[in-house]
């Protein structure tokens, strides 16, 4: 049986490509994420002033502006713990640092925490699939608007998403440096 070689200019040109088409997908996705956050954290901010001014000025509510809330913030915690994922600034305890000294074992330890983050992300992806599908097949309205609530939960899929993909980078980022430490 004849082994195949691969010319090592090509290997190298082939991962730099894929490399460089992932960080320019990641960089749309993120630059999409901020601008869906600040545009929502605004929205929100307009729509309590709102509230409260017709509340406390007029003594009336608008109709439906709680669930409004309700459901748009929803989708900012979500978005917001997806970016939090993607900037490694979301909470975790890591003690492992104060227990092992060895550079190479705490990288694998650090990639070991970070796998079981992407396997709980996955999980968690699965069953907001299953969620949305749920509420796909039961056609859920909201009681206010008559809103499809499908909505407002495909954010619990869309923050599963990304943060499993987020999840899963930094494994791979963390495995490597465990590997060449």
């Amino acid at each position: 049986m004849r082994e195949v070689s691969w010319d090592p200019k090509i290997s190298k040109f082939l991962r730099e490509t894929m490399v460089k088409g992932i960080n320019t997908f990641n960089s749309g996705i993120v630059a999409i994420q901020r601008w869906l956050l600040f545009f929502l954290m605004g929205l929100l901010t307009a729509a309590m002033l709102a509230e409260v001014v017709t509340r406390y000025f007029f003594n009336t509510s608008l109709f439906g502006l709680e669930q409004f809330v309700g459901y748009t913030a929803v989708w900012v915690y979500f978005l917001g713990a997806a970016y939090g994922s993607y900037e490694r600034s979301h909470v975790k305890a890591e003690f492992i640092g104060m227990v092992i000294k060895s550079k190479r074992k705490l990288m694998i330890g650090r990639s070991a925490s970070a796998a079981v983050a992407t396997f709980v992300s996955c999980v968690l992806t699965k069953w907001s699939l299953e969620f949305c599908l749920a509420s796909i097949r039961t056609h859920e309205i909201s009681p206010t608007h008559s809103v499809p609530m499908i909505y407002f939960q495909s954010a619990l899929l869309v923050g599963a998403i990304l943060m499993a993909g987020y999840f899963l980078w930094e494994t791979i980022e963390l495995g490597r440096q465990a590997y060449h430490s």
